[in-house]
């Protein structure tokens, strides 16, 4: 009876290191508040907060193991974004952020992913805004490594790439009709945090905090599950439909 009772934990614990790893990436964070709203929301507080229920949610699936680059209010670098999710062997990144556009009437969600080039004049101004998160840091981290600028070329592996353009598609298809989305939902751009070569990503501008409807909605924590619910539902179609040639390890 002793060794039944050691070998359930073992292999549990066999069970979870075997399901797919979900990286959440909450925008921003520490002494970077990301986007301000007129009346004073950071944008890191709205990030941190889907974040972990986002977590949550897909925790209580079962199916996935679940990390997350920050869990608290702390600043960290988008190089360690990067590496953060390489370490954890990640087998999908989402990275959780507010837009801020020019035009107040703009409003919606967007959903962003890797190219060397901008699809348009939209996305490579969220994604230079996104990229200068670094200056927090200082001279001697801004940026991002040789070593992870020089990936780029890596990224035109057809599994990476196909694999990010399947999750945006599966968040699109998930938001439609239920949470508001700006016009051509998914753009792409040159972000330095969706640069693994290895794992598929997407960078997810929930809504516009310049925008007076988007951030009453992106307040409200009824909104901010919605968020979390329909993110979990994209990720869970990803998986069933299209694994990045890696193989479904679904649990369930």
């Amino acid at each position: 009876m002793a060794a039944i009772g050691l070998a359930a934990p073992a292999q549990a614990r066999l069970v979870t290191k075997n399901l797919p790893v979900v990286m959440i990436d909450p925008g921003h964070g520490g002494m970077d508040p990301g986007t301000i709203a007129a009346d004073g929301l950071f944008e890191k507080t709205i990030t941190l907060a889907t974040g972990h229920l986002l977590y949550r949610a897909l925790s209580r699936t079962g199916r996935y193991r679940v990390e997350m680059t920050r869990s608290t209010d702390v600043y960290v670098t988008l190089e360690g974004r990067v590496a953060g999710a390489t370490a954890a062997k990640a087998d999908l990144f989402l990275s959780l952020h507010c837009d801020h556009l020019p035009e107040a009437d703009l409003r919606g969600a967007s959903i962003f992913t890797l190219s060397s080039t901008a699809s348009d004049r939209l996305a490579a101004g969220v994604a230079a805004d996104e990229n200068s998160a670094d200056r927090f840091a200082g001279p001697h981290f801004s940026g991002v490594s040789p070593q992870v600028a020089g990936i780029l070329a890596s990224l035109e592996t057809r599994a990476t790439r196909v694999g990010s353009a399947t999750l945006a598609q599966d968040i699109q298809r998930s938001f439609t009709g239920v949470v508001p989305l700006l016009p051509d939902p998914h753009r792409s751009a040159n972000f330095a945090v969706l640069r693994d070569p290895s794992t598929p990503s997407a960078l997810m501008e929930m809504g516009c905090l310049s925008n007076p409807l988007d951030e009453r909605l992106l307040r409200s924590p009824s909104h901010q599950q919605l968020v979390a619910d329909r993110l979990t539902t994209s990720i869970d179609a990803y998986f069933a439909n299209y694994s990045g040639g890696r193989g479904l390890r679904m649990a369930g």
